[in-house]
């Protein structure tokens, strides 16, 4: 079929998927406290649309001459380009002309991480205060313009803090700047008025698309970055609000939280183990799971950003209206780990899926890598079966057509190489470790070249399920369920392997990282 064709069907089918809210983003922080592994979770979903590519890529260490200057193709908001900048990860836009690079999540080579955005907005009365400047700060830009610049989380929020009160903001966000060290959540309320708080190791969050800080302590530096005024411009502006006898960010600041709102947190909180009323008329932004032995591990992060409340009375099944965290909408979906044991050059590491993770695998690559697998590098808006995008993208529309009949054994494949992936992933740690320990140039090729030999492994899976599940549709026998010619029971595989006298199938990482040991 001619690739015309094959994307005109494309956007029938996916028009068909997407049926929830566009603009829809949910973050999490998960903190080392409440991780089984020890480590810090910061995760978001990208909600935007089921037709809307991105790509991967490294922007290398560059040279400006000064004058030069970083510009957003919108708004014409500008910010002078650093003398050197700093070589950077991030996954934009495909078609940046439309509306932006929308960067969105990131790592520079000084461990820093940018998560953008969670997308907000503030209420009437504080809009009319402080408008937001058309030309301002935004979203779109914000990967881009602060990766480039910092060394450090706290000198990111720093930054933003400048750019604020020179510049102002476009439209409200809630974001995270993140190290080794320090995870900061960010909530740009108006114009020029914003608060950022440090996060605790002992808490847990959940995040829709509405502002959720509670109490702003302004005496305290070390926990809080905010704007001076915050408190009393809602005094002098008439919209300042109490919760339990005390200032209250988002109560203030914030919309009154909408039904789609109020679904995420609810299910994201009750799923992280914290039992929260629907009803609740306020929702604390961190919690903690009531269990003190119920631990969060990445999987479950990842399965969160699936969830469609499977199990409850507000499924999408039972009632349409239902905003579930797991939608056909998203475009990616991201979970940083930062673990004590990495080097701050190595950033953290970061599982990514491309398209809905429902029916997609999240795949591991380090903040220190150099460069991305080719499929990631394909600029192509339209259905294109040599971009990533596209390979993940075009597999989870034909499951979510039928999720039983179609997505169901789709689902569980990737589920189980997921399992591969984070079993190997201590033993790859260890490799990493050494390697930066001796040569870090040596050990950033090393994980450059891990990153894509996982990422061509599974595109390759991707393009077979596909084909397969293709040609399932295509015959209309739909007696029996779809079953990848390449999923395979445990007994199977442990039969196959005793016969063989070989190990089970292992993951590309286990592969790489036993030829790195060799060598």
């Amino acid at each position: 079929m001619k690739k015309k064709t094959m994307a005109a069907v494309f956007a029938s089918l996916m028009a068909l998927t997407s049926i929830t809210p566009a603009l829809a983003c949910t973050g999490t922080i998960v903190g080392s406290d409440w991780t089984k592994d020890g480590s810090t979770i910061v995760a978001r979903t990208e909600d935007i649309s089921a037709n809307h590519a991105k790509n991967f890529i490294v922007h290398p260490r560059t040279t400006y001459k000064a004058g030069e200057m970083f510009k957003d193709v919108t708004t014409g908001f500008t910010y002078p380009q650093p003398s050197t900048a700093y070589q950077y990860s991030s996954v934009p836009d495909t078609d940046i002309q439309a509306d932006g690079y929308y960067g969105e999540i990131g790592f520079n080579e000084y461990g820093v991480s940018v998560d953008a955005t969670v997308s907000a907005s503030a209420n009437d009365k504080a809009q009319a205060a402080d408008p937001y400047v058309e030309d301002g700060l935004r979203e779109a830009d914000m990967v881009d313009v602060i990766l480039p610049r910092v060394k450090s989380a706290r000198e990111g929020v720093n930054l933003v803090a400048e750019i604020l009160a020179e510049k102002g903001a476009a439209e409200g966000n809630v974001f995270t700047i993140s190290d080794k060290d320090e995870v900061w959540y960010i909530e740009i309320y108006t114009g020029h008025r914003f608060a950022a708080y440090k996060v605790p190791d002992n808490v847990v969050a959940v995040f829709p698309n509405c502002f959720m800080l509670g109490y702003v302590d302004l005496n305290n530096a070390e926990s809080y970055v905010a704007s001076k005024d915050l408190i009393q411009f809602a005094k002098d502006n008439g919209f300042y609000q109490e919760y339990n006898g005390k200032f209250h960010a988002a109560l203030s600041y914030s919309e009154p939280i909408s039904g789609g709102n109020r679904d995420r947190v609810w299910a994201g909180q009750n799923f992280l183990g914290h039992a929260v009323d629907y009803d609740a008329p306020v929702f604390d932004l961190f919690f903690t799971p009531d269990d003190a032995a119920d631990k969060i591990s990445v999987k479950d992060v990842m399965e969160l950003q699936r969830y469609r409340n499977e199990g409850t009375e507000k499924t999408p099944e039972k009632d349409s209206s239902v905003r579930t965290i797991g939608t056909e909408r998203s475009a990616e979906a991201h979970i940083v780990q930062f673990k004590d044991e990495y080097p701050k050059e190595l950033g953290g590491l970061l599982w990514m899926t491309m398209g809905n993770p429902e029916h997609a695998v999240y795949l591991p690559s380090y903040g220190n890598i150099n460069d991305t697998a080719d499929a990631y590098k394909v600029e192509a808006i339209d259905y294109n079966a040599d971009s990533a995008y596209w390979k993940f993208r075009s597999l989870s529309t034909l499951a979510e057509l039928d999720r039983d009949k179609n997505g169901a054994n789709v689902r569980a494949y990737w589920s189980d190489y997921e399992d591969k992936l984070i079993a190997d992933q201590e033993a790859t740690d260890a490799e990493v470790v050494a390697l930066m320990e001796q040569n870090e140039s040596k050990a950033a090729a090393y994980t450059t070249e891990l990153a894509e030999t996982i990422a061509n492994d599974a595109m390759s899976k991707a393009d077979l399920m596909f084909s397969e599940l293709m040609g399932y549709i295509a015959k209309g026998n739909f007696d029996e369920a779809f079953v990848p010619s390449i999923s395979v029971t445990a007994e199977e595989t442990a039969e196959t392997a005793e016969a063989a006298e070989t190990p089970a199938e292992t993951t590309p990482a286990a592969e790489t990282a036993t030829e790195a040991a060799a060598e």
